[in-house]
């Protein structure tokens, strides 16, 4: 399949298929729209019961995402977001106290087994913090993601594009992320085409432990 043709995937199934990790693994989605696509697919498992808590590293956070995605699921628009938690990080220093020691709590108070961090390479996008200082801190990030993986906690991350200025962090985590689903388009415009007519385009070379099959055809 040539990377111009399309297959269909609904975001429940993406959430269900592509991006469920092994335990110690951290699932990822990558590219224009997809922070859109993660809030529309973390809908499915919201409406059934099950609390999410999200990490916000840049600002993408769009409620509204959540309610139309439960909507079109048949709920309310009001219960998922009544189900999901989400704490905001402005710096690579507090995404690091977040994940290491408020998200570990919030994901033993609420119940969650999910954490949804979007973002996370662009909080290290600040020429103010010296490199290996954000190399520290990003390595801090990813033991706290990690152990939170390995204790059966589902970890997906979500962005939107590389760090302008330092675009290394998140191709460590397209490198490092299984499974991985990159998106692209240009200005994000195909993507966004694509979540309104519930068609995602994947680039099948990008997706790992994803079987092929039925579960990318049809729509909810």
């Amino acid at each position: 399949m040539s990377p111009s043709s399309p297959r269909r995937i609904s975001p429940a199934a993406l959430w269900a298929a592509c991006l469920a990790p092994s335990p110690g693994k951290m699932a990822a989605l990558f590219g224009p729209g997809a922070t859109r696509l993660a809030l529309r697919a973390v809908a499915a498992p919201l409406l059934a019961g099950a609390p999410v808590v999200a990490v916000d590293g840049g600002n993408r956070f769009d409620p509204y995402e959540v309610v139309r995605a439960e909507r079109a699921l048949g709920g309310s628009g009001r219960t998922a977001l009544s189900r999901l938690l989400v704490s905001r990080a402005f710096t690579c220093h507090q995404m690091e106290a977040l994940l290491s020691r408020r998200l570990p709590e919030t994901l033993a108070r609420s119940g969650a087994r999910t954490a949804l961090v979007l973002g996370l390479p662009e909080t290290f996008d600040d020429e103010d913090v010296p490199y290996p200082e954000a190399c520290r801190v990003f390595r801090g990030c990813l033991s706290a993601l990690r152990r939170l993986s390995r204790e059966e906690t589902r970890v997906v991350l979500a962005g939107e594009a590389a760090a302008r200025r330092r675009p290394g962090f998140q191709r460590y985590l397209e490198r490092t992320a299984d499974p991985l689903l990159l998106l692209w388009g240009e200005g994000g415009g195909d993507t966004l085409a694509a979540l309104g007519g519930d068609t995602l385009p994947l680039r099948p070379n990008k997706i790992k432990n994803v079987p092929p099959g039925p579960q990318f055809e049809g729509e909810p």
